[in-house]
């Protein structure tokens, strides 16, 4: 294949997966599904296919990204240690804020809206279907697996990537994801010390995989079709009930953290938080037609500087990486469909287990960079498997909702990133700009 035909291929992939196209295809599949013709489960296997295609790359992207991520994060320069130091906390706080805002809204609303039995035996339905796909037993009762497995791995033990290579071809995402933060920040050691760097193989890795995303996304629509129409012809209208409590939570949490990192903003630049509301639009609406974070930036960087008058320095250090690399919106995303899930699976979570799924969603997100469309909810395999929850029961529901989730992701990733130079800033460094833009 040539240069030419390569690029050629991925620029069709881009067209074709446009927003327009996107939804064009899930109303399609949802049209045909309402009509519940009885040919529509023979596409079935097509879906599969698709989210098969999806799956190849995930792994190795994460290996790829995550340690990418790693050496952004810990080679940023540009201000002084003392500011590097509040970006890092005030980063580190939005995080905290994020997964609780996941983790407690879902809980709450789950908790106020049981499943009665109409819905529970339309779920019953969903999962004889995926049956083949997914060890039932295994999803309903997942403490089997960890009572199988107790004498080979426990507490610890089954997070510690011991064999890498056994990980990769059993599709233990918890164990690659822990192996990429290790050897990330371990490649960033070794490059500081001996000028060595593996990193540009990294991102050709990274590239590639993002190049056969696009050539598989070619036939995204075909796939939306064939994953969406079967379901709703098996289940007629009932799965707008089944989708109307994720719908609710996805919306509550993200709608939280677009209007708090709105009103921290006005907190710390001492605006007027209508005025703050105003000017921030620009950004928010630009990511929401989008759907794409990283291009937002430059909008982004203007609002902020030159009308909002924020930190100049922080801003353009923080703001670019923020916006390339921390993808609130995407962790949101992924620990409310997985919480949602376990709600329809009757799937019960601990403790120790949302911390898992908050830490795996972070890190999962890092492998939605660079991609788009149904192609970007594939990461939510690595949060889903660890806990026997199905995917290919969660990607034909995700991707009903996708083309309103995507507007939402990026709003919820345009705020909070932001919001965080604004806060690592202090009130001095916010007078000094405030005072320079008024000499001006």
């Amino acid at each position: 294949m040539t240069i030419a035909s390569t690029f050629s291929l991925s620029s069709f992939s881009k067209t074709i997966n446009r927003p327009s196209i996107t939804i064009a295809a899930i109303l399609i599949g949802l049209g045909l599904g309402l009509m519940r013709f009885p040919f529509l489960q023979s596409l079935r296997p097509i879906g599969d296919f698709y989210v098969g295609l999806l799956q190849i790359c995930v792994l190795p992207f994460l290996l790829a990204t995550i340690p990418l991520a790693v050496r952004s994060a810990l080679t940023s320069q540009g201000i002084g240690g003392k500011g590097l130091v509040r970006l890092v906390i005030c980063l580190l706080a939005t995080l905290m804020l994020v997964i609780l805002v996941s983790i407690l809204v879902p809980t709450v609303i789950f908790d106020l809206l049981p499943l009665n039995q109409v819905t529970t035996n339309q779920i019953g339905m969903l999962v004889g279907v995926s049956a083949d796909q997914v060890d039932i037993e295994l999803a309903l009762h997942p403490q089997i697996s960890t009572i199988a497995s107790a004498t080979a791995d426990a507490g610890l033990l089954s997070a510690l990537p011991t064999n890498i290579f056994f990980a990769l071809s059993s599709n233990d995402s918890m164990r690659v994801i822990v192996f990429a933060v290790i050897f990330g920040i371990g490649m960033v050691v070794s490059e500081r010390q001996s000028g060595v760097s593996v990193f540009s193989a990294l991102k050709h890795l990274q590239s590639v995989c993002i190049l056969l995303f696009d050539w598989f996304n070619v036939i995204a629509p075909i796939g939306i079709v064939a994953l969406i129409a079967p379901q709703v012809a098996l289940m007629g209208p009932g799965i707008y009930t089944i989708l109307a409590p994720f719908v609710l939570v996805y919306l509550a949490a993200s709608m939280l953290l677009i209007v708090v990192p709105l009103v921290m903003i006005s907190i710390g630049l001492r605006a007027d938080p209508r005025q703050v509301v105003v000017k921030m639009l620009k950004p928010l609406a630009f990511a929401s037609a989008t759907r794409n974070t990283l291009i937002c930036a430059p909008v982004a960087l203007e609002t902020m500087k030159e009308e909002l008058k924020a930190p100049a320095l922080l801003c353009d250090l923080f703001v670019p990486i923020g916006f390339a690399v921390i993808r609130f919106g995407n962790m949101v995303h992924f620990v409310t469909a997985t919480l949602f899930i376990g709600y329809l699976l009757g799937r019960t979570f601990g403790a120790v287990d949302l911390v898992m799924i908050a830490a795996f969603s972070v890190t999962a997100s890092f492998a939605t960079i660079g991609i788009s469309g149904l192609a970007g909810l594939a990461p939510l395999a690595a949060v889903l498997r660890p806990f026997g929850l199905s995917y290919e029961l969660a990607l034909p529901l995700m991707a009903i909702i996708d083309p309103i989730a995507s507007m939402v992701r990026a709003m919820v990733n345009v705020a909070l990133n932001c919001q965080i130079p604004v806060l690592a800033a202090g009130r001095k460094s916010v007078e000094v700009s405030v005072a320079a833009a008024a000499v001006k």
